[in-house]
């Protein structure tokens, strides 16, 4: 039971942690235009989204999912990494990383799903 309520803190953290790198990277350039601040701390923000995105993903995906929902939740990591990373040279790859975060929060909350209905069929 400890197993399950870990991977579905992971699930929900993974949805909130996507859910906020996506408003991070939407409302950040506009508050940046409008208060003038320096963009130093933008490579710190990633570093840590970027971090914190691969940990719930693998406790997410640790025993439990679906090859198929392992796969999705991984591809849709490793895009958001890739973007991410080649996004200073390829500003267009922003947009792929938005769909990456977007990705990941649906697949996070489709692991969710199953991981319940796993455990609704195992205590029957």
């Amino acid at each position: 039971m400890k197993v399950y309520v870990l991977r579905v803190m992971a699930d929900y953290g993974g949805m909130l942690n996507a859910g906020l790198c996506l408003l991070h990277c939407t409302v950040g350039p506009v508050l940046l235009a409008f208060l003038s601040v320096r963009q130093h701390s933008s490579e710190l923000w990633e570093g840590v989204f970027l971090v914190m995105s691969g940990l719930l993903v693998a406790v997410a995906t640790w025993r439990m999912s679906s090859v198929g929902l392992r796969l999705g939740l991984w591809g849709f990591f490793g895009v958001f990494v890739a973007a991410g990373l080649l996004s200073e040279s390829y500003p267009w790859l922003e947009l792929v990383q938005y769909a990456a975060s977007v990705g990941l929060m649906g697949t996070h909350l489709l692991n969710l799903r199953y991981s319940r209905r796993c455990i609704a069929h195992a205590g029957r």
